[in-house]
């Protein structure tokens, strides 16, 4: 298979993001003129084939003196866990002429790149995801992020990458629940381009995510982000579904629901309450539902999580001096549009969490 290289553009800077089988062999091309190479990974990445000829790769390449494995998942994304990798690269003699490859999932590109942009108050980094969320969100537009108890993502920085390289042969080995997961951001995108819809929706159906739907996601958030980098106004889009997503993991103890699983819910949330607001038809939240549905995610919750996911809103970092403002869709003509800072009727919303409650 060829690969495919997209050009992200952000703040004035240019990287590429190449798709395709063996993208990731460039990861060692890349490092060639790098004192120290650093790479972060999480225990279940590190032992699968993938990551195991990656390290080979960079090892042979010369510069590769540390690896640093977070805990898995929303464990790996706190400060505890940043000042232990700083303090290991310091040990190793990093500078700021040093590299950091992320090599895992969401929340280890998170963690890495927020490590990369706080170390010696930023070095390089390049993202080389292993999951679907990964590809086509996390590692994408320079996002980095740890958490606090209390929010997800709510300790971070703008710091794009130097390279993302996917190779969606990585996905082979991933825990079916993961890939899954990964779903709930490909049907944002979808959402958010309804053209997509069939494609993607027959795509979580079958649970197989090819190069030409990753990149296809990639190429929505690229474009995006290279309009709008820091997120003041139509990089808001991207966040259709999380509002109330980010509540439900967050109800969940960032356990319960897996962050593809928890956009999934809130998209399903989101459609509902545009519906509540005469914004869009029932039958087209019901479109995005069924899509949902097939791939296998949910769509609803236990009436306690919604009402402790809707109090944790209050702590949303999108939050404003005038109240909480929403991502929704509004019909437009046959279809929907997307709009962000919506402010949304408080009887819509309270109609709408029944509608998600699975005992109300």
């Amino acid at each position: 298979m060829s690969i495919e290289i997209l050009e992200a553009r952000q703040e004035g800077r240019e990287y590429p993001v190449c798709v395709g089988t063996r993208a990731a062999a460039a990861a060692a091309e890349l490092t060639s003129d790098r004192d120290l190479v650093a790479l972060v990974t999480c225990g279940p990445v590190r032992a699968t084939p993938f990551a195991e000829r990656l390290e080979r790769q960079l090892a042979r390449a010369g510069n590769l003196k540390l690896v640093h494995v977070l805990p898995d998942g929303e464990k790996g994304k706190r400060l505890a866990e940043l000042e232990r990798a700083a303090a290991k690269l310091l040990r190793a003699g990093a500078t700021r002429r040093s590299l950091v490859i992320a090599v895992g999932g969401g929340a280890v590109t998170d963690a890495a790149g927020f490590l990369a942009a706080t170390f010696m108050r930023g070095v390089d980094w390049m993202a080389v995801p292993t999951t679907l969320l990964g590809m086509v969100d996390a590692a994408l537009g320079g996002k980095t992020a740890v958490n606090l108890p209390q929010a997800k993502n709510i300790v971070g920085a703008f710091h794009p990458p130097a390279a993302v390289l996917m190779d969606p042969t990585a996905l082979a080995t991933l825990p079916f629940r993961e890939l899954r997961s990964g779903f709930g951001e490909v049907l944002k995108y979808a959402a958010l381009r309804p053209s997509l819809l069939p494609a993607a929706a027959r795509a979580a159906a079958r649970g197989k995510a090819d190069a030409d739907l990753v990149a296809a996601c990639a190429r929505i958030k690229l474009e995006v982000v290279e309009r709008d980098p820091l997120e003041r106004g139509e990089r808001k889009l991207l966040n259709l579904g999380h509002t109330f997503g980010h509540g439900v993991e967050a109800a969940g103890g960032f356990r319960r629901y897996t962050h593809g699983e928890a956009v999934s819910v809130g998209l399903a949330f989101a459609f509902r309450l545009a519906a509540r607001m005469g914004r869009v038809a029932d039958e087209q939240a019901f479109e995005v539902e069924a899509a949902l549905s097939e791939a296998g995610l949910p769509i609803r919750v236990p009436a306690a999580v919604a009402k402790r996911a809707a109090a944790l809103m209050a702590t949303d970092k999108k939050r404003t001096a005038a109240g909480l403002r929403w991502v929704l869709p509004e019909r437009v003509g046959d279809g929907w549009g997307v709009e962000w800072d919506v402010a949304a009727d408080p009887a819509a919303l309270r109609a709408a969490l029944g509608d998600i409650a699975e005992d109300a």
